[in-house]
């Protein structure tokens, strides 16, 4: 049976009723639907919008698929897939398939992924070829602290151990940061690989949150920078490892060593969701093991706050290992528009 329903690019014009269906579809409350700076923060490149849509005979919209470019000005790019929703029951039964495909066939690139699908739909991926995992969770308790308002912490917290080689200096300047990471020649063959405009934008022009850069040094050699972000509940404080910007082989051993920033401070933890880390070396170092564990938790939700933790899944075209972050795609972002919103 042939398709009546039209696959397109979105126009910026489409923005209303982009906006209109996914509260209408996705969620009545959510940012995306009623926030038009946060829209266009996330979405708008330069004229037009990083949608793909599916329109019926009367250009109604019926499905969408929301994209990041990570390097648009280059033809290997590596794409973040979001909001991926098809109204149910149409006569098409793969439109939201050919949604994807379209992208793929359209825009020149070299990867996509997304990070936070739905468990339902890895099937689907797999269907597609596509690679599918699960971020893996991990968090190192601060032995100072001895309230935990956001964590159910482990019985018997781990003293760090760490190198005396290491350092982490706050950035005085993230763009020369960035000048500095993009000349690291491994950076350059990362996957994904994310532009200086792409991270300039992501995080240090995000509306809502408010992200640190860390430098970090080994012998005093630039390695690249962590992001991270701090967030609270009630009295409670946690850090959140967000990003890593570095050569793949540097990350988990940046990530271990980054523990030594919870001295004299009132985090309760440090916590960091990633892919293709190596397990052994954080939890046999500074960090405990959260996804599939019984005993200990760290949330992820944060507004309103539920103290469980949770799993998050992706796909990646990419045959490779691939090192993917919370920060990758659209997952640390607010979900509910407030008129101020200082930490999700």
């Amino acid at each position: 049976m042939s398709s009546s329903f039209k696959v397109r690019f979105a126009k910026y014009m489409d923005k209303e009723d982009i906006m209109s269906f996914i509260g209408n579809y996705w969620a009545k409350n959510h940012i995306l639907s009623n926030d038009q700076m946060f829209f266009d923060f996330q979405y708008k490149h330069e004229d037009d919008l990083q949608f793909v849509l599916a329109l019926d005979n009367n250009n109604r919209i019926v499905g969408v698929l929301g994209y990041m470019q990570y390097s648009p000005e280059k033809n290997e790019q590596d794409i973040a897939l979001a909001l991926w929703k098809v109204i149910p029951n149409l006569s098409d039964p793969v439109l939201g398939i050919k949604l994807i495909k379209y992208l793929r066939d359209n825009i020149k690139h070299r990867s996509m992924f997304c990070v936070g699908i739905n468990k339902k739909t890895i099937g689907v991926y797999k269907f597609m070829g596509f690679q599918t995992g699960k971020l893996v969770h991990f968090a190192a308790f601060n032995t100072e602290c001895k309230t935990f308002s956001i964590a159910i912490p482990p019985l018997k917290k781990k003293f760090f151990v760490y190198g005396d080689s290491w350092n982490f200096k706050k950035t005085k300047s993230v763009e020369l940061s960035l000048e500095k990471l993009i000349k690291l020649s491994r950076y350059k063959e990362k996957k994904p690989h994310k532009s200086k405009n792409y991270i300039l934008k992501r995080y240090v022009k995000h509306p809502y949150f408010f992200y640190t850069f860390h430098e970090v040094y080994e012998k005093n050699f630039y390695l690249g920078l962590v992001v991270s972000r701090e967030v609270q509940y009630l009295s409670g404080r946690a850090l959140r490892i967000i990003d890593v910007l570095a050569e793949n082989n540097n990350i988990s051993r940046i990530i271990n060593e980054f523990v030594s920033t919870l001295n004299k401070s009132s985090h309760e933890y440090i916590d960091v969701y990633a892919s293709n880390l190596d397990m052994n070396l954080l939890t046999k170092g500074n960090y405990e093991l959260i996804s599939d564990s019984q005993k200990i938790t760290i949330p992820d939700y944060f507004s309103p706050f539920e103290q469980r933790n949770i799993d998050i899944h992706f796909f990646t075209t990419d045959n490779q290992p691939t090192c993917l972050f919370k920060g990758d795609g659209d997952q640390d972002n607010p979900r509910i528009r407030r008129e101020s919103i200082a930490n999700d």
